[in-house]
């Protein structure tokens, strides 16, 4: 189970292209998804590359590159976020 901001992480990610071979820096991605916003409204203390580091466990997200400093959502992200926004009530 996801916390909620690892899905809206997920969302904003979607909603912002970063998909497959589609990827970007970490810290762009950080920016594009407002990441110090996101960190304030839900009370997260870690820092965005760890956060993505347990979402790249799960198998989430793709860490690109030799030192994983490149970030896209992978196929079974776009699934899950596919899934939430089916569910989600108009």
């Amino acid at each position: 189970m996801l916390k909620d901001y690892e899905e809206e992480i997920l969302l904003r990610l979607y909603d912002n292209g970063l998909i497959a071979m589609r990827y970007c820096a970490v810290q762009k991605a950080a920016d594009i998804i407002k990441w110090q916003d996101m960190a304030k409204k839900y009370d997260v203390k870690k820092s965005f590359p760890s956060v993505l580091q347990k979402l790249w466990s799960k198998g989430y997200v793709d860490l690109h590159g030799k030192s994983g400093d490149v970030v896209s959502l992978s196929r079974l992200g776009v699934s899950y976020v596919k899934g939430k926004i089916q569910k989600q009530p108009i």
